[in-house]
């Protein structure tokens, strides 16, 4: 059953550190017969290292509180790894380079494929299969195609479950301030009810500059593609400037059951030139290519007539309340546009997933940290509320009180006792809390007979940016792991996002760039292609 671990550079990496391991991951036999386990005598795990990012509450707003109230709910003693969550793909990257991984982490989606294929993870196809969450009844409609995105690949090829999602991956809708909407002469119910044309949207983008004081840019985003600022793409990668890529695909995906580069396309070209005319006009920020997500929030909530943005492609849901909390002007608020009807949907990521490392199998600890951990998190019960909420009388609490934020003492909340109400942050007493790490409204399985006792401290905006976003997105595909794109994408992607940045700022024509782009890695594109279509069964 132990598999040799194959050449790992998914990431831009050569472990040659690692190349001697071998891994459990997988719990198959030489004859790919499932092992057999009694989950109803499975024990707790002794303790155990849980590796996340920041969307678990962050040391400075709580997390020592959450470990507590965690552990007084479940009873595990587990060593909570937190590197910072800007910097959490890299440190992931080193810790599994460097062979002392945790027990458990936290995984993007690309992570997952690479270290499943590559005999690092423990597969959870049984341990799913008969857990108490799976055969609960409460399941959502999405529940099952999350799932599935998990199961990708192992060390042999077989696709197994290697990951667990506790909600869906959610994704970015664009919003757009009233205030600039109404300056430009448009209604905003109008504007929010109507699926645009590519035209209706810009013509609407050169009105809102028309009327503001700011005529360097209407849009200011974090990146041309995800991530692409600090040079490492994410995907979905054109999710943060969705009208203006459309159908253009920025890397390798299924057409016609074939797959191909998307970004050799037509379709993108059509792209890099609405992208290079919306910088020309003044739409689009130029200073985009190199900001960071915090960056481009700053121009969103700048009290700065002549500085601020007016439209941002951000995350559906929660955080339309934290931008309409943000907003400048306190009286303002914003709405959330459908996808243009050239765009025709929305784009959800692949969900990020809880993985269980061989490390926990070898030491016989993978099946009680998937009873107990994994499988608990959507309990319906105390632990959900947990992860969704974090720690009682920290960051929400249901007891008689009076509630007040800084700065606004003159208004105060006030609670009967078994009322469920959100608590200052502790990093910012100016917010109340809002979420943990599971998002109530993409949770992929709900409290059953019970109610959610958060469900009533969830908003209006919250709840009616979901109701959109739900019903005009569409989950990512999920590109297969190969070797050759494992040790390829890395050149090819600082190649894309080089083009692209040459193109749109006009330091070089489509032609020029993409003729350097195919002298440079048009080899790697066609290599990783051929392995691409080696997947297609």
């Amino acid at each position: 059953m132990k598999k040799t671990l194959k050449k790992f550079a998914a990431v831009g990496l050569t472990l040659t550190s690692v190349m001697g391991l071998v891994a459990c991951g997988s719990k198959s036999t030489t004859d790919n017969k499932k092992e057999t386990v009694d989950w109803a005598s499975v024990e707790k795990p002794g303790s155990f290292k849980v590796m996340v990012d920041g969307t678990v509450v962050k040391e400075t707003n709580g997390a020592a509180e959450f470990y507590e109230y965690y552990k007084e709910l479940t009873g595990l003693d587990i060593e909570w790894i937190r590197p910072e969550h800007s910097s959490y793909t890299d440190s992931v990257k080193n810790t599994f380079a460097s062979g002392d991984l945790p027990d458990v982490v936290l995984l993007s989606s690309d992570y997952l494929a690479n270290f499943a294929a590559n005999g690092y993870l423990w597969d959870m196809t049984d341990a799913w299969e008969q857990s108490a969450t799976k055969n609960s009844g409460r399941l959502t409609e999405m529940a099952n195609s999350v799932m599935a995105a998990n199961e990708v690949a192992g060390p042999d090829g077989t696709k197994a479950l290697y990951g667990f999602s506790p909600t869906r991956g959610n994704g970015c809708c664009t919003y757009i301030k009233v205030s600039s909407l109404e300056a430009a002469g448009y209604k905003a119910d109008e504007v929010a009810n109507k699926t645009m044309t590519y035209d209706e949207y810009y013509k609407l983008l050169k009105d809102i500059q028309a009327a503001s004081d700011n005529k360097n840019f209407v849009i200011s985003t974090s990146g041309f593609v995800a991530g692409g600022n600090s040079g490492k793409p994410e995907a979905p990668y054109t999710n943060y400037l969705p009208e203006f890529y459309q159908d253009a695909q920025f890397t390798f995906y299924l057409k016609d059951g074939k797959y191909v580069d998307g970004f050799a396309e037509d379709s993108m070209k059509k792209a890099m030139d609405r992208l290079k005319t919306a910088i020309s006009d003044g739409i689009l920020d130029k200073a985009s290519q190199n900001q960071s997500t915090s960056d481009a929030r700053k121009k969103w909530q700048s009290a700065d007539k002549s500085t601020t943005s007016s439209v941002f492609t951000y995350w559906a849901g929660t955080w339309a309340q934290t931008l309409t909390n943000n907003l400048p002007d306190k009286s303002d608020s914003l709405i959330a546009i459908k996808p243009i009807k050239e765009l025709g949907k929305y784009t959800e990521r692949l969900a990020p997933a809880w993985a269980i490392t061989y490390k926990a199998y070898e030491n016989g600890k993978a099946e009680g940290i998937f009873k107990y951990f994994i499988d608990t998190m959507l309990d319906g019960g105390d632990i959900q509320v947990a992860w969704e909420y974090g720690a009682k009388g920290t960051h929400w609490d249901d007891k008689a009180e009076d509630v007040t934020l800084k700065g606004k003492e003159d208004k105060v909340s006030s609670y009967k006792e078994g009322e469920f109400h959100f608590l200052p942050t502790p990093e910012d007493a100016t917010k109340l809390m809002s979420k943990n790490h599971v998002d109530p409204s993409l949770a992929i399985a709900d409290f059953g007979d019970k109610t959610d006792p958060g469900a009533k401290a969830v908003t209006q905006i919250v709840t009616d940016c979901y109701k959109m976003f739900n019903a005009n997105s569409e989950i990512a595909a999920v590109l297969p792991a190969t070797e050759v794109l494992n040790n390829n994408i890395v050149d090819i992607n600082t190649k894309r996002l080089e083009v692209l940045s040459q193109v749109v700022l006009g330091e070089k024509t489509y032609d020029e760039a993409m003729a350097d782009y195919n002298k440079q890695v048009g080899a790697k594109i066609t290599a990783v292609i051929e392995s691409l279509n080696e997947t297609i069964k």
